[in-house]
C-alpha cells in the first residue's frame, strides 16, 4: 500500500529521497497507519529547527528533530498524521561524529520522528529503549531490503 506523505526539501543536499519513501512506507504499514492521513517529512537548516523549536518548546537553539502530531479531524484542508522536521545541517555534524552516511543519519532522525507522531516517548529509561529497539529495527530491515 502507497501512504499519502510528502518529502519537502527547504535545503537540498545529496539524499535519496526515494529510500526515504520506502522506509516511510514500510514504517506505515508496519504500524498500521490510516492510509488516508497525510504525513510531511521536511528536510531544512538548523535555522529553521532553531525558530520551530523557540517557538514550540521555548529552547533557543537548533535540534535534530522535530515532530509535530496534528489531529487528523480537526485538520481542515486534509487529515493529517503530522509533520517531521530534519536539521540537514545538525544531520551531516551527527553523520561525522557517529561514522556513518548522511542518508543514515537522516533515515535514523526521520524514523524517530515518526515514532514520537504515532505515540513513542523516550521520558524514560523503558520508554528509550523500546523506541531505540523500534528505530533499529527499522532502520536493519531498511538496509537490508531498502536499497
Amino acid at each position: 500500500m502507497n501512504y499519502n506523505f510528502e518529502i519537502i526539501e527547504l535545503k537540498k543536499k545529496d539524499i535519496d529521497t526515494k529510500r526515504l519513501k520506502r522506509l516511510v512506507n514500510h514504517i506505515c504499514s508496519k504500524e498500521d497507519v490510516d492510509s488516508d492521513l497525510k504525513l510531511n517529512i521536511i528536510l531544512a537548516d538548523n535555522e529553521r529547527l532553531q525558530e520551530l523549536n523557540k517557538k514550540f518548546k521555548g529552547l533557543d537553539r537548533p535540534t535534530d528533530v522535530l515532530s509535530f502530531y496534528f489531529d487528523g479531524d480537526k485538520v481542515k484542508v486534509e487529515p493529517l498524521l503530522g509533520e517531521v522536521y530534519i536539521s540537514i545541517d545538525k544531520a551531516d555534524q551527527q553523520c561525522q561524529k557517529y561514522n556513518v552516511s548522511l542518508q543514515n543519519e537522516v533515515e535514523r532522525l526521520m524514523v524517530h520522528g515518526i515514532l514520537h507522531l504515532l505515540g513513542c516517548k523516550h521520558q524514560t529509561e523503558k520508554d528509550a529503549k523500546k523506541m531505540f529497539s523500534k528505530t533499529e529495527s527499522y532502520l536493519s530491515y531498511h538496509e537490508m531490503n531498502g536499497k
